[in-house]
């Protein structure tokens, strides 16, 4: 793959033979680096593409000291698509119950979709005695979404955050057998990437979805 984009905090490499890329922090082989101070002095200064960029970018120094601070910074004076991209790097740094309490905040202050599918996910990983039972609502409204049986000519991201809300809360433990109706649903929903996601996310657990198409 060549060299696409370069910013201050990751690159983008793209193959046109594959039809594929894929995004590289900067902070993975040092020419990036950045302080909590620098940041919170920086941030007013940064367009929103930089913060989104910092924030997909940042993983990467989850074993910096200052780095919980940087988190809750963000989670601060941020918006829903930084908290999505530092969604799943709270989970680590920060005790289990803030970081709970964090994401479930941003989970009911963003627009349900891609959004919401980063966080849902970060919430299922903090492994929370309440996590379920907040996934299992998220998925409620989820469900009474207005665009969720949408065509799209890529993705439905209100059904994909559906989808996803379901494999997490069977991850958590959840039996199959909750959802069997509303993944038989989204396996017939109007876009074909739709329905590729769902039979590859889920036909380990529901083995009729294999022979879906």
């Amino acid at each position: 793959m060549t060299l696409r984009r370069e910013s201050r905090f990751s690159r983008s490499y793209y193959s046109d033979e594959h039809e594929t890329g894929c995004e590289e922090s900067r902070f993975n082989d040092g020419p990036a680096s950045i302080t909590a101070l620098e940041l919170e002095q920086d941030w007013d200064k940064w367009t929103e593409n930089m913060r989104t960029d910092f924030c997909h970018s940042c993983g990467l120094l989850e074993l910096q000291a200052d780095f919980p601070e940087m988190l809750r910074f963000i989670m601060e004076h941020g918006g829903p698509e930084q908290w999505a991209g530092i969604s799943s790097s709270i989970v680590r740094p920060l005790p289990r119950d803030e970081a709970f309490d964090t994401l479930v905040r941003a989970l009911h202050n963003a627009e349900l979709g891609p959004t919401t599918a980063n966080i849902a996910q970060a919430i299922a990983h903090t492994k929370h005695p309440d996590a379920e039972v907040t996934l299992r609502r998220h998925l409620a409204a989820l469900w009474e979404h207005p665009a969720l049986w949408d065509g799209a000519d890529f993705m439905n991201w209100v059904a994909y955050a559906a989808m996803t809300c379901i494999a997490h809360l069977i991850e958590l433990g959840a039996p199959p057998s909750d959802f069997t109706e509303q993944v038989r649903r989204l396996s017939e929903q109007g876009c074909l990437r739709n329905r590729e996601s769902c039979r590859k996310r889920l036909s380990k657990h529901y083995s009729w979805l294999k022979g879906e198409r």
